[in-house]
């Protein structure tokens, strides 16, 4: 099962470009007459990468290599000699240079050109013209071949409103986790009817603790594609999506604070109705639009129906009310991460992208 798995996951349409790539490169430096065409096929294996941006950039580096490598060889053969212990020191000089600057995708590529030199025992201009047009061929339909990449930000988008849907699910389950309770600190004297004060008891016991891992999962999944999503897109930018969900993954880290925090009250208190109502309240308007400037004024409010109200009666209830205190404090910071998020967007110009 797991083979096949593996078989499912492979980039068919990479392979597919790889295959075609070198073929073509192979044909096209026979064509033209060139020595050792095959390499042409080779560099053009070595230049197709996963997305666009990443194919580009390696093949700049590669062509600094080539003449680093170019210069370094005539300077050795044709002052030392063509010999198998001269081309030992080259490779020794040629892979520390190109570790010091960063070049290391061009070592291999570039080892095998600077052999031609080494077998035809010249440096001549026609033979530096010819592993010129090796490369010229071999980089160019790499990245010709590459620039065939489907933007697959329409299933992107699909999967980002699954995962929000998923995050409402989870609010959702944490108000429940905070209302349903098997015991009971609410005072006779309160508003709450009774019959609902035992139906969350009954509730209680049919719950589980909110699971985080379906959330964290396609979350995971959904950054991947973004990036690759980035990769393959060289004009516009995308760096707004990967922020976004960069965001949405503090968001998280914030939410399982809270999740713990709940843990810690074993029992239902009149303070937990209200922020439970407000948990539900923030699922509903949860979208990618939402500048929570209304959720935070709502907090805003609460704290101060929380300060007017009655103190505790005992050491248990203040401890839990305590924990309440804290789960409101980390909900709005949950809330914060958001309007943060919002007002850098406003520092870009993009107001116009956020409902007011």
């Amino acid at each position: 099962v797991k083979q096949v798995n593996k078989f499912r996951k492979l980039n068919w349409l990479l392979l597919f470009k790889t295959g075609i790539g070198t073929a073509i490169a192979i044909i096209v430096a026979e064509a033209i007459g060139l020595a050792y065409s095959p390499s042409a096929g080779i560099i053009t294996l070595l230049t197709i990468q996963s997305t666009k941006k990443e194919t580009i950039q390696i093949a700049f580096r590669r062509i600094l290599a080539f003449v680093l490598a170019v210069v370094l060889a005539f300077i050795l053969f044709t002052n030392i000699g063509y010999t198998p212990v001269v081309f030992g020191l080259f490779s020794l000089i040629f892979v520390a240079l190109c570790n010091l600057l960063g070049l290391q995708d061009g070592i291999s590529m570039n080892a095998v050109l600077a052999t031609h030199f080494l077998v035809e025992q010249t440096m001549d201009a026609a033979m530096i013209l010819n592993e010129v047009a090796l490369l010229i061929i071999g980089m160019g339909i790499g990245i010709v071949i590459n620039l065939i990449m489907p933007k697959n930000i329409k299933e992107i988008q699909l999967e980002q409103r699954d995962f929000e849907e998923e995050m409402k699910v989870t609010l959702r389950s944490l108000a429940n986790d905070l209302r349903y309770k098997e015991q009971s600190l609410i005072q006779v004297n309160s508003n709450e009817p009774s019959e609902i004060i035992k139906n969350y008891e009954e509730l209680a016991s049919k719950r589980k603790t909110t699971d985080f891992i379906t959330l964290e999962g396609k979350l995971k999944i959904l950054i991947k594609k973004a990036k690759v999503n980035s990769g393959n897109t060289l004009l516009s930018d995308t760096s707004y999506l990967i922020s976004y969900l960069h965001m949405r993954e503090h968001q998280i880290d914030g939410l399982k604070s809270i999740s713990k925090l709940i843990n810690h009250i074993p029992v239902l208190l009149e303070q937990s109705i209200h922020i439970a109502d407000y948990i539900n309240h923030v699922a509903e308007s949860f979208h990618e639009l939402n500048n929570v400037k209304g959720l935070l004024s709502d907090i805003d409010a609460l704290y101060d129906h929380y300060r007017m109200d009655r103190l505790p009666e005992t050491r248990e209830e203040f401890e839990y009310r305590a924990i309440l205190f804290q789960i409101l404090n980390e909900f709005e910071h949950f809330l914060r991460i958001k309007r943060d998020f919002v007002l850098e967007l406003e520092n870009k110009n993009l107001k116009s992208y956020w409902n007011e």
